[in-house]
């Protein structure tokens, strides 16, 4: 630990004084402050209950990478900054499910195939393939041999050719494409 701020107002500028990778903050802190926290560049995790998990799209408009029930054990909160600090994103045992309740809650009853402009490249579609087992930018690059950065770019065109704006969109589109 390199630092602690007392609440969330003080919290950008103990970020700014100390520079973490990380900050863990506890859920109900962060109640109605995504604003402030888009500000925070750094990793978010974000302790709390499964009302707080309800809450998770205002969320993942700041930084926020991970999510942790407050009565998991502390290795969950430990392994949540690591996945954190490395960029592929956590959710806890005790918050999976009520997440992904609530995303089915949030998703249109009949899924369709979304048309696209243009047809995807081999690259494109073998990123594509990946994303939709639930992969990170930078596992991908690992496993395709290529940069994040190139990663990055072939989401990009992916996403713009099935017309979403996100890889969750695009997954519970299941665009074919």
């Amino acid at each position: 630990m390199v630092g602690e701020a007392g609440d969330i107002v003080e919290l950008p500028s103990a970020v700014e004084s100390y520079l973490p990778d990380v900050v863990v903050l506890e859920g109900q802190s962060q109640i109605g402050h995504v604003q402030e926290l888009t500000s925070i560049d750094a990793a978010l995790v974000v302790v709390g209950d499964v009302d707080t998990t309800t809450r998770w799209i205002g969320l993942t408009q700041a930084n926020v990478h991970a999510l942790v029930h407050c009565d998991d054990p502390e290795e969950e909160l430990v392994e949540a900054v690591r996945r954190a600090s490395d960029g592929t994103g956590y959710v806890s045992p005790g918050l999976s499910g009520a997440l992904l309740r609530f995303t089915r809650a949030m998703l249109p009853r009949h899924l369709s195939a979304v048309p696209t402009h243009a047809p995807l490249t081999s690259r494109e579609s073998e990123v594509l393939q990946l994303v939709r087992k639930g992969m990170a930018n930078k596992e991908i690059a690992r496993r395709l041999g290529l940069s994040e950065k190139t990663i990055k770019f072939h989401v990009s065109n992916v996403l713009a050719k099935a017309h979403v704006a996100s890889r969750a969109q695009l997954i519970a589109s299941g665009a074919a494409m």
